[in-house]
């Protein structure tokens, strides 16, 4: 899809009741295949464009966002971000953290992607579509953000427009605390099955200050009316610093307390660019879209000293640079009456260099000295084709995908690991238009989550004193057969919605954990059968009286998936739910400035299992209040509250119980339109 493609109809909510961010209800000429996605258009109200992307997508239908930023779409997890059709290269979190609504033109969620999407991940697409500069002259945008913990964030954009070519210049920086978190756990652990536990407590604060900063540097140019050339190049980089103290205390005689300081400094740069072509046919609906990008982490260098009470030590010394290259050409072209035929190839590719250095002066139990390397590398070449056919007010767009991939890593201590493997990932959607303000959609696709490469590495790396990785060179990638149907409702301003799904997932992958003769957990990951989740999701926005409305979703989940318990490995079945949504208040207008607003942002998920980890409920909840000073000029504080993140290990020989809390936070952010 063109970065520069804007709806040509879209019928709106009234902005005194409109949310941040609003569904998009009128059709796009421009997009040949929309079924497969909702698209919501980002508002430019003070409240909306200072937003970061985290905080627009906490008020979405379908997504979650979890206490640690973590993406969910319909429950699942990996959810893949896309920006402008391509996928994000880079570290995702900070991204979503630094990009605002004032850059964002619309978002797309996308549950079940069709085969124009790539077959990786479980938990569907988000796709970004960025703003494209449309005024003469000079124009942006800078906002300075500080918070509670001791975190300052500036944020500058410049656009320039000159006739066919267009300048963007993006700087952002960062500095101070931006994590500051207790931890609280009880461990058990035996060496033998037949002998008692020894039993302890601990007790700790993390804390994670950084300082980075990114460029961003883009021009565009409009090569005639149908067709636009942009090419944007990116750097930054930055030193992060997570600090973890704790102390661990005796429940039982046999264990001796200490204290822990372990500091970790990570330092890091990169580079990124893309290069891309839009041309929109002369037939209507007719669209090409070719770009290349890549992103190198020239540095990444982490260094982990830990120091104990009782004159233990240990230094990891890990250099870890990667790179990625994605490629991808994409055609839509019109037909018969009716019809639109999609086709496309891409290619990507992620590699990584790893040297691992692991030291102490105790190998009794913190283990031998390691020194261990590999080079890893995965390749993705595929092709796909969609067909879309109207007939009347049904439309149908089955598809196809072919992907080819190979892997390959290469370590000191084991012969090189080959992995070759051609798969063929199905779609089909359809969306029947029963009236005006009712819509019935039915999908189904077939996909994959490929395992990341350090997970397949062979050797073992020390997380922390109590717990050593361990890669799996034999495990499995995850299949996933996605099945959905849902109903859109709209009579006014009341948007109603329900969702169907069931997904099938075959070698699921879930952490495996035993004891060593040291006491130490060793985990890794395997393959451990199947998991059926089926559920539904129902989605309402509406207004409410005197300013206010709300956006909420409500989720009901039913699992069946293995679960490593005390007489062996079985199913389980189990039923849980969650919620999330937004209450908003919008004040009326003060002549030409615009009323402020109130914002209560909430999520909720009820308890979970996965094979030998138990997860207790989880909430996250925030409240925001903008104060519109001028037409230009706006002033946000937000209170951000998570309860307890609380979960518990039980395996024959360990149990944890561990409990997170993030120290509440108050933000305040002042946003300036230039």
């Amino acid at each position: 899809m063109p970065a520069a493609d804007q709806p040509n109809t879209v019928q709106v909510a009234p902005t005194d009741t409109a949310s941040d961010v609003i569904e998009v209800i009128g059709k796009r000429a421009d997009n040949t295949l929309d079924i497969d996605r909702r698209t919501y258009e980002v508002r430019e109200t003070p409240q909306a464009v200072q937003k970061n992307t985290l905080q627009l997508l906490r008020g979405l239908p379908a997504v979650t966002v979890t206490p640690d930023d973590s993406l969910l779409v319909l429950g699942a997890g990996v959810t893949t971000i896309y920006v402008d059709g391509r996928p994000f290269l880079g570290d995702m979190r900070q991204f979503l953290r630094s990009l605002h609504g004032s850059d964002i033109a619309r978002i797309e969620v996308i549950t079940n992607p069709s085969a124009q999407f790539s077959s990786e991940g479980a938990g569907g697409v988000i796709n970004l579509i960025l703003r494209k500069t449309q005024e003469e002259g000079l124009s942006g945008n800078a906002s300075y953000e500080v918070s509670s913990w001791g975190f300052g964030l500036l944020d500058t954009t410049l656009n320039y427009r000159q006739g066919d070519w267009t300048y963007q210049l993006k700087a952002s920086g960062n500095v101070g605390r931006m994590l500051r978190r207790s931890l609280h756990e009880t461990r058990s652990v035996q060496t033998e099955a037949d002998a008692p536990p020894t039993i302890n407590r601990e007790d700790g604060l993390a804390t994670y200050d950084g300082t980075d900063g990114r460029v961003t540097a883009k021009m565009t140019y409009d090569l005639d009316a149908q067709t636009s050339l942009s090419g944007q190049v990116r750097g930054g980089g930055g030193h992060d610093v997570t600090v973890n103290t704790l102390d661990f205390i005796a429940v039982t005689p046999d264990f001796g307390p200490f204290g822990q300081h372990t500091r970790l400094d990570s330092y890091g740069t990169f580079v990124d660019g893309q290069l891309s072509l839009a041309h929109v046919g002369t037939t209507k609906g007719e669209a090409l879209n070719a770009s290349v990008q890549f992103f190198k982490s020239t540095q990444l260098h982490d260094v982990t000293r830990s120091r104990y009470s009782d004159g233990r030590w240990y230094t990891i010394d890990l250099d870890h640079p990667g790179y990625s290259i994605d490629a991808k050409l994409d055609w839509k072209h019109p037909m018969a009456s009716g019809q639109v035929l999609s086709t496309g190839a891409s290619w990507h590719v992620d590699g990584i260099s790893q040297d691992y250095a692991f030291t102490s002066n105790d190998a009794a139990s913190l283990g031998e000295d390691t020194r261990d390397a590999y080079e890893a590398r995965s390749s993705t070449v595929a092709t796909y084709a969609t067909f879309q056919q109207n007939l009347g007010r049904l439309t149908l767009a089955p598809g196809l995908r072919a992907e080819s991939n190979m892997r390959r890593i290469s370590s000191l201590r084991v012969a090189t690991l080959r992995l070759d493997r051609t798969k063929l990932f199905p779609s089909f959607h359809a969306s029947y238009n029963a009236t005006k303000t009712l819509k019935l959609e039915a999908s189904y696709s077939k996909r994959i989550e490929r395992v990341p490469l350090d997970y397949l590495a062979s050797y073992g790396a020390v997380k922390d004193a109590n717990t050593i990785f361990q890669g799996n060179p034999e495990l499995k990638d995850q299949s996933i057969g996605s099945y959905e149907l849902g109903v859109q409702f709209r009579p006014g301003k009341i948007e109603a919605s329900a969702t169907l799904y069931l997904r099938q997932t075959g070698q699921l992958w879930n952490e495996s954990y035993s004891v060593n003769s040291a006491g130490t957990s060793v985990y890794t990951y395997i393959n451990s059968g199947s998991r059926t989740s089926a559920g539904g999701q129902l989605d309402l926005a509406l207004p409410l009286l005197n300013g206010f409305r709300i956006n909420a979703s409500a989720n009901l989940f039913d699992e069946r998936a293995p679960v490593d318990a005390e007489d062996g490995a079985r199913e389980l079945h189990t039923l849980r739910y969650s919620t999330n949504g937004t209450l908003e208040w919008t004040a009326k207008d003060r002549g030409s400035i615009p009323g402020d607003v109130a914002q209560f942002q909430w999520s909720w998920n009820s308890a979970a299992r996965e094979y030998q980890i138990r997860k207790d409920a989880w909430y996250d909840a925030s409240i925001a209040y903008t104060h519109n000073v001028s037409k230009t000029l706006s002033i946000t504080g937000t209170f951000r509250y998570s309860g307890a993140s609380r979960q518990r290990l039980v395996t024959p020989l360990v149990e944890e119980a561990t409990t997170r809390r993030r120290t509440p936070q108050f933000q305040i952010k002042l946003y300036k339109t230039l």
